[in-house]
């Protein structure tokens, strides 16, 4: 529990109020919709929710009279006239130029334009048109070289053994141009589908199978 106590701001021995103080000042400041819905913010506020959720259902917030010693700055909420100890809780400088440095590396990388080929042979990530296109070139020269291997040497079984990896990097780049597009890697054995993956433009920014191979992942 401890990690999920560090995420909102606070030590070991926090009560139940100052728990839910903070998290509700931190769901606030990392909210994705007051940060221009950036890909950092969105990681950060699920953290928040995340380490709520399971501080919630744990025994912790019975231990509501125990001291805690907090990361974030702290002062008595003089807009109520409760003196049962009611905190404000506001995020320290620190903290705050923390994650501005952190935002801001993010945005650096956020539209950078992966190179091509990196992973030839996953199934794995997206890949634009290019790069596909390409790969049916690489493909196509890959065959006649093993045939005129196969004519050479006489041995047609050898041809066959080559022709595996070849087969395997078509079908590796194909399945990932076809996540760019969304869809699972098994449509490219729909038939005439191979068009639509040779013209059609990709998703704008992330899917469910990673992020966008043109780099456009900002999406305002």
């Amino acid at each position: 529990m401890k990690h999920h106590l560090e995420t909102l701001g606070l030590q070991e021995g926090a009560s139940q109020e100052q728990i839910k103080i903070a998290y509700n000042r931190l769901s606030k400041d990392l909210n994705p919709a007051n940060n221009e819905n950036q890909e950092f913010f969105t990681e950060e506020y699920a953290k928040v929710q995340d380490a709520y959720k399971a501080l919630s259902s744990s025994s912790i917030l019975k231990n509501s009279e125990t001291s805690f010693k907090p990361l974030v700055d702290t002062k008595p909420d003089s807009s109520t006239s409760d003196t049962s100890g009611s905190y404000t809780v506001t995020i320290s400088k620190e903290k705050i130029e923390e994650l501005k440095n952190k935002s801001l590396d993010n945005n650096k990388n956020v539209n950078t334009k992966p190179g091509m080929f990196r992973a030839a042979f996953s199934f794995e990530g997206r890949i634009r048109r290019m790069e596909h296109g390409l790969s049916i070139i690489i493909w196509y020269f890959y065959i006649i070289i093993m045939n005129g291997i196969a004519i050479t040497t006489g041995a047609p079984v050898l041809n066959l053994i080559l022709l595996i990896p070849g087969l395997w990097f078509l079908w590796a780049q194909s399945a990932k141009r076809c996540h760019d597009l969304g869809n699972s890697g098994w449509y490219q054995l729909i038939p005439f589908y191979a068009l639509w993956m040779l013209f059609s433009e990709g998703k704008i920014g992330y899917n469910e199978y990673g992020a966008n191979p043109k780099g456009i992942n900002n999406i305002s």
